[in-house]
C-alpha cells in the first residue's frame, strides 16, 4: 500500500512538471514594442494629424509588434507581406500584417488591371491595351487604394481636416474646367481680383 502512494505522489509531481515545463515554453517571448528585421519602404508615408496635433504615418516593415506585455504580438510574414506599422509622432502605435500590392497606389510594384494587358497578372500595360478603359479602371483602383489609406488614417484618429490636406478630393465642375483651359481672363466663371 506504501509502495502505490509513493507512485501516485511521483506520477503527481512528475505531471505538475511537464505541465509547468510546457506553460514555460508556450509563453509568449515576443518583446514589447517594435522589432524591424527588414525596412521594406524607405520613407514613412504622411497620413494625417491626431486632435491633438500628433503627425500620423505609416511604414512597411518585416518584424514583429507587441504593444504591451498582455497584449499577443503580430509578425510578418514576408516582404510581400509585411507590418503596416502607424506611428504617431515617430512613436508606434498600432501595427498588422498588409499584402503590398494592395496598398500601393501608383508606382513600381502596382498591379494592373487585367484589362491593361494580355495575359494577366499585369505588370505593365502592355501595347495596344492603353485605351480608355484601361485608364479609366487604373484611376478607380487608385481611388479604392486612396479610399483604403483614408479608412486606416481615420481609424487611427487622422482628422478631416488634415485628410483633406493629405488626400486632396477631386472636385469635377466644368466651371474650374473652363478656368483652367480658358484661364482666367476668358472665363465668365472667374474668381480672378482685378
Amino acid at each position: 500500500m506504501a509502495n502505490n502512494t509513493a507512485i501516485y505522489a511521483v506520477m503527481a509531481l512528475g505531471l505538475a512538471g511537464g505541465v509547468s515545463w510546457w506553460y514555460m515554453n508556450n509563453q509568449d517571448k515576443t518583446p514589447v514594442g517594435l522589432v524591424v528585421t527588414n525596412q521594406v519602404e524607405s520613407a514613412r508615408m504622411p497620413m494625417g494629424e491626431t486632435s491633438d496635433g500628433k503627425a500620423i504615418s505609416a511604414n512597411a516593415i518585416e518584424g514583429t509588434w507587441r504593444e504591451s506585455e498582455d497584449s499577443l504580438s503580430v509578425a510578418s510574414e514576408s516582404a510581400e507581406k509585411p507590418l503596416m506599422v502607424i506611428y504617431h509622432d515617430g512613436k508606434p502605435v498600432n501595427a498588422k500584417v498588409v499584402t503590398v500590392k494592395e496598398w500601393i497606389i501608383d508606382g513600381p510594384g502596382m498591379g494592373y488591371p487585367d484589362i491593361c494587358c494580355e495575359t494577366p497578372p499585369c505588370e505593365t500595360i502592355d501595347d495596344g491595351y492603353s485605351t480608355q478603359e484601361c485608364w479609366d479602371a487604373v484611376e478607380a483602383r487608385m481611388k479604392e487604394v486612396q479610399k483604403k489609406w483614408i479608412e486606416l488614417a481615420k481609424d487611427n484618429g487622422a482628422t478631416d481636416e488634415s485628410l483633406a490636406m493629405y488626400f486632396p478630393e477631386e472636385e469635377e465642375s466644368t466651371a474650374q474646367e473652363a478656368e483652367s483651359i480658358f484661364g482666367p481672363i476668358m472665363s465668365l466663371q472667374s474668381h480672378f481680383v482685378w
